[in-house]
This record gives structure tokens, sequence and C-alpha cells, in this order.
């Protein structure tokens, strides 16, 4: 199948869920935990052994006839394991998907854990130096929108969503963008059940409501966490159903599409949207975004990614404040002279005082 589609020309697949592609039934049926509609099975259906068997034929068979790009959607897989999968000599794909990073978040009072998030992003970007290729991802259809988790969609909605954006497009590795993540899209305000789209949330809510649990701390964890927050239709101008379509979707427009929509965000040099074009163009624009040596600075700074890239006498400085607390940068070598090559902010750099959700690129 792969290589029928090869010859009609196609240039790689992103290929699903592909570390469950083998399953072992010595296990039986599995139990349903109470208030579930059904059994997780990945320590049964997940990187079972003689997998790698199978994705070496598909490689010699397939995937290696061709000058094609392929990206795999690897849950569980970590960077231990990761040259099996993406290394130059033994990897059966250029990159994966891994979701280490995705579950660093919770509701209610909970922050975006900056700490847990460098150290994930950081073992993959030193334990894959040199031997394999790194997936760059925040958002993806299965997730809620990062600005509404991981940043602060209100207040400091244009810089977090920014900065998020240059501390993750930045790293070595190819980066993907996700549809509206680039004009920062924002969770849908979910109201009730009816609005939602997920079957495992219907599900849920209704075997919630048969034992007389709390329905609504329920709905209130969904609103955040739902997948069906990044399915809401792309806004594309201020017209019915944001330009999407002419006649009611299958799913809600959000109803901030007037404010948050591509045609005005093309207009505006200040937006979101011009902002990622300009992050592209500095990732496109010099041999060290994607050749460069990554190293972590400030490593224990519970507010700020920040990081360098390398490449023979030259270095870059990326910073990211993640969180809405103006915050220091601890940096070993005092920093005298450096060119802006990328900023969210209309002010002067201040190591001592970068803003809520500040980003910029330096070269040093």
């Amino acid at each position: 199948m792969m290589n029928w589609w090869f010859e009609k020309g196609i240039d790689g697949f992103r290929v699903d869920a592909i570390t469950h592609i083998k399953k072992t039934f010595e296990a039986g049926d599995l139990p349903v935990p109470e208030g579930k509609t059904y059994a997780p099975a990945f320590d049964v259906d997940m990187n079972q052994p003689g997998i790698q068997d199978w994705l070496q034929e598909m490689k010699d068979e397939s995937l290696s006839q061709y000058d094609i790009m392929t990206v795999g959607e690897a849950n569980g897989v970590t960077p231990d394991n990761a040259d099996e999968w993406v290394g130059e000599t033994n990897g059966k794909f250029n990159m994966i998907f891994q979701f280490e990073h995705l579950g660093l978040w919770s509701t209610g009072d909970s922050q975006f854990d900056v700490t847990a998030y460098k150290n994930v992003l950081n073992r993959w970007q030193k334990q894959l130096e040199g031997k394999g290729w790194n997936g760059l991802f925040i958002e993806n259809h299965d997730q809620p929108r990062r600005v509404s988790t991981w940043g602060n969609d209100s207040q400091y909605w244009y810089e977090s969503a920014t900065s998020h954006a240059v501390v993750y497009f930045l790293q070595q590795g190819t980066p993907f963008i996700y549809q509206g993540q680039e004009i920062g899209m924002t969770n849908y305000p979910f109201e009730s059940i009816e609005t939602f789209n997920d079957v495992a949330v219907k599900n849920e809510y209704q075997i919630v409501k048969e034992n007389g649990g709390d329905v609504n701390q329920l709905l209130d964890k969904y609103k955040m966490e739902n997948r069906d927050n990044s399915r809401t239709p792309m806004q594309w101008n201020s017209n019915n159903y944001a330009g999407f379509t002419n006649v009611e979707p299958w799913f809600p427009v959000n109803p901030n599409y007037k404010e948050i929509n591509v045609a005005d965000q093309l207009e505006d040099e200040n937006s979101v949207l011009n902002f990622y074009k300009s992050l592209i163009q500095l990732k496109k624009s010099a041999d060290i975004y994607t050749y460069g040596q990554f190293d972590l600075i400030d490593a224990d700074n519970p507010n700020i990614f920040a990081y360098t890239r390398t490449l023979d006498n030259e270095k870059v400085l990326i910073v990211g404040n993640l969180t809405d607390k103006e915050s220091k940068l601890n940096l070993d070598d005092d920093i005298k002279a450096f060119d802006i090559l990328l900023h969210n902010y209309d002010t002067d750099i201040n190591f001592d005082k970068i803003q809520p959700y500040e980003a910029f690129v330096l070269k040093i």
C-alpha cells in the first residue's frame, strides 16, 4: 500500500499510532476501571517485543526505496530507545512525535511546569544529538490549545502564544504547526455536555450522572483538557462561521473568531500570525538553527526556558519566559553586546527583568 502511494508521487507519511501496531493477547480480557468506558491497554498493545522486526521490514521493502519524509506518532518512546526509531543507523523514521512533554499541566490552580518541560526536551535534544532528528510540536488534534493551558489566553494572549512558539521552534529538529496555532486560537468556552463532540466525554458524563457523581466537576475538567478544543473550525475571517463554510458546520465555531482570525492578522504587522512568519524566516535564515548544538541555560530557573545554539564561531541565545511572572535570567557569562533577531515585546532587553511571557532571540 505504501509503495503504491509512493509510486503515485507522494512525499511521505505521517504514520499514526505506530507504537501500537503489535499486540499481545496473553493478558486476556482487561478490567475496565470504575467510571471509565474502556480498559487502558497501553501495557499490552504498545512497543511490544518484536515490533522493530516489523518496522525494519517496512523500512527495507518500502521507506528506504524512495526519496521521501516520514514522521511516526510514537507514544511511549523515550530518548533511551529512540535510536531504534530515528537513529542514523537503526532508525526506521526520519523523526517521531513523542508525547513526554504534553502532560505537564493540569486544571485548577496548578501552573505549567516549566522545569519539567525543560528537562524533557533537553533530554531529547542532547540524547539525539548527532544520532537522530527531533520532531518539534506543542499542539495537535488530540490536545487542547496551548495558549489556554500552557499560557494565559486573557491577559497575555499574544505574549504567551509567541513565547511558547519561540521556545519550541528554534530547537534542533523540524517544527510542526497545528492549524490555528499560528493565529493563537484558544480553547472553546464549553457550557454544557451537549456542546462536546468527543464520545469518551459523553460516555463518562453519562456514567458519572448515573452514579450520582459531580457532573459539573467533570465538565470543568474537560472544558480545559478536552481535545475538542483543538477541533473547532479554522478561523479564517470575521464572516459567518469564521469563513470556514457557508452553512452551519458539524461543530461550533469559537465565538472569539471576530477577534482572532487569519484575515485580520495578515493586515496587522504585530499579529501572532506575522510573528510566526518571522519565526519561520529566522529558522530558515542560517544553518545554525538546523545544525547548531543545543545547550540549556539556567536549567533550574522555574520560569524561563533559555538555551543557546552554537555552530562553529556563531552563537545565538533563545529565551522565553513561560509564566506570567517577571523573572531574572541567570547567565554564566556577562553578555554586553548582542543583536536582537526577534522579540515579542517592544522594549529593551533586560536580563534581570524579563517580562511575563517575554521571548527573544539574540545573536551573541
